[in-house]
């Protein structure tokens, strides 16, 4: 083969290669949209002991994942209801307590531009669920930065 083939040939090569990322690319561009600020919920039920089982909520949010950490921190820190147990900015992440009940709220981030908010909830001996606790908790932080956020079907 001639050398100068070499070249275009290196270059093809890649260039076939690269190709069928762009579709798949695409349709989680296009997956992460339409789940952006579609809140998502999972019980794990009660033992049969009388301890409470966890709740989960989970949301993307088109935010910085520091921004979402700092805002959720700070409703954190306003409410005289709850006292934080643990914080951990470099982790982003940050646990609360509300009587018997804890909450450990997490945010990962996807790229600069999409985070996901992940809060789980477990309640003390004989108390009721913490879903509704999570999920409020999602709503506020969701409220506070000025995302619309809904609670997935």
């Amino acid at each position: 083969m001639p050398s100068f083939f070499k070249p275009l040939v290196a270059t093809a090569m890649l260039a076939s290669l690269a190709l069928p990322f762009a579709p798949a690319e695409a349709q989680w561009v296009f997956v992460a949209r339409k789940a952006l600020g579609r809140i998502h919920q999972m019980t794990e039920g009660g033992q049969p002991d009388g301890r409470a089982g966890y709740d989960f909520a989970t949301v993307l949010l088109d935010a910085h994942a520091d921004k979402i950490f700092s805002t959720a921190l700070d409703l954190a820190r306003k409410n005289p209801s709850v006292r934080i147990l643990m914080q951990d900015p470099g982790a982003r992440r940050i646990q609360i307590a509300e009587g018997d009940r804890t909450a450990t709220l997490n945010v990962v981030p996807f790229n600069d531009d999409v985070s996901q908010l992940m809060i789980a909830g477990h309640a003390g001996p004989n108390e009721g669920s913490t879903a509704s606790m999570v999920v409020q908790a999602v709503l506020r932080v969701c409220k506070e930065m000025g995302k619309h956020c809904e609670v997935s079907n």
